[in-house]
């Protein structure tokens, strides 16, 4: 059984990790042919959570430029700024959740650990 503050530290981690991936995604929306990833939470096998980030590799959307040899067609980033911004405020949230479970379980045990003086 995992305690809570292993719990707490493992979420805020795992939500670290994806407002990570996501702002690395929205700095590279403007590089052409970049592929954004993403981070899917999953139970780790000691009752924690574990992110797992995987390459979207599906296409942008594609426009034609002129890069001075005439027009060409380029694919731009798969980035969705929308999408993005949800799962950013998704994150910070649980991050949020879960530094307040850190903090509930530190005056928990600091109430016990005066009780036993």
């Amino acid at each position: 059984m995992i305690s809570a503050i292993h719990s707490a530290l493992s979420g805020a981690a795992a939500y670290a990790k994806q407002i990570e991936v996501s702002a690395h995604n929205v700095a590279n929306v403007n590089t052409d042919g970049f592929k954004k990833s993403q981070t899917d939470l999953v139970e780790g096998s000691n009752g924690g959570v574990r992110p797992v980030v995987r390459k979207d590799d599906s296409a942008g959307p594609t426009v034609l430029s002129d890069r001075g040899h005439g027009p060409t067609q380029v694919e731009l980033s798969n980035v969705n700024l929308a999408d993005e911004a949800v799962t950013q405020i998704i994150a910070q949230r649980g991050f949020e959740a879960n530094i307040s479970t850190l903090k509930t379980s530190d005056s928990m045990l600091g109430t016990i650990l005066d009780m036993k003086r």
